[in-house]
Order: C-alpha cells, then sequence, then structure tokens
C-alpha cells in the first residue's frame, strides 16, 4: 500500500513538474502559434536558437516558398523574461527577423515581439521593401505524458 502512495505521489510531481515547464519563461524551447496561424518550432542550445517558421500568411503568393516555412537562427538573452532575436530567410528572396520578449501570461508564457519584413525589389522600389509589425506567439499545448 505505501510502495503504491509513493507512485501516485511520483507520478504528481512528475505531471506537475511537466505542467509548471509551461508556466515558465526559463525555456523558450517548443512549439509556439500566433493568431494568425503561423507556427514557430524553437529549440535553444546555449544562447542560440534555431528551427523552423511555417507561415500563416504571404506578402504576396509565393513569396515564402512552396511550403511557407523557412529555417529560423537566432540568439536567445538571459534572465527571468529572456530577450531574444531571429531571422527567416524565405526562398522568395525576403528576410523576416522577430526580436522580442517572454514573459508570463496568465495561464503559460507569451512571446511579444516585434518584426521587420524586407522584401527584395528593384532600387527604384526600396522605399516600399519593408514592412514592421508585431506578433504575439502562445506556447502550444502538448501532452507530457505522451
Amino acid at each position: 500500500m505505501v510502495f503504491l502512495a509513493v507512485q501516485v505521489a511520483v507520478m504528481c510531481l512528475c505531471v506537475v513538474g511537466a505542467y509548471d515547464m509551461d508556466l515558465r519563461c526559463s525555456n523558450i524551447s517548443g512549439v509556439w502559434v500566433n493568431s494568425l496561424g503561423s507556427r514557430l518550432s524553437l529549440s535553444v542550445a546555449g544562447l542560440r536558437l534555431s528551427g523552423s517558421y511555417k507561415t500563416g500568411v504571404e506578402s504576396s503568393p509565393g513569396s515564402a516558398g512552396k511550403d511557407m516555412t523557412g529555417k529560423v537562427v537566432g540568439v536567445l538573452g538571459s534572465g527571468v523574461h529572456p530577450t531574444f532575436a531571429m531571422s527567416v530567410s524565405w526562398r522568395g528572396g525576403s528576410v523576416t527577423t522577430w526580436a522580442g520578449q517572454c514573459f508570463q501570461g496568465v495561464s503559460r508564457p507569451v512571446l511579444k515581439t516585434i518584426w521587420l519584413l524586407r522584401s527584395q525589389v528593384p532600387v527604384e522600389d526600396n522605399w516600399m521593401a519593408t514592412r514592421i509589425g508585431e506578433d504575439t506567439f502562445h506556447r502550444q499545448k502538448q501532452n507530457k505524458l505522451a
């Protein structure tokens, strides 16, 4: 009976510990989504970020490439609410860069970002080649016991 109680207690601690990882900004690895359906998959190794970004929108059809996915490279700051910067080079020649910070949301962390999208254009169209915006990404919930 005592053994069963210990097993249940250990399992509860593991579930709570896994759930708690979703509540903090100490590790921003994982899958994040924004309100437009874009999906950011991040891996952290030291202060380096890598992963993929599947955009939910394009400035013009085909500009993000056939599968609308780009490779993420970036850097991570330190601290309780770390800052970060990351970039994606799209197959159509444009580049997007985000700068942001992780904050504790109501039920889980959020990534608040500002972005620059630079399109490849001839010099006479330089004036219209950069767009600026912001995104909020929410960590996608995942089953930690699977």
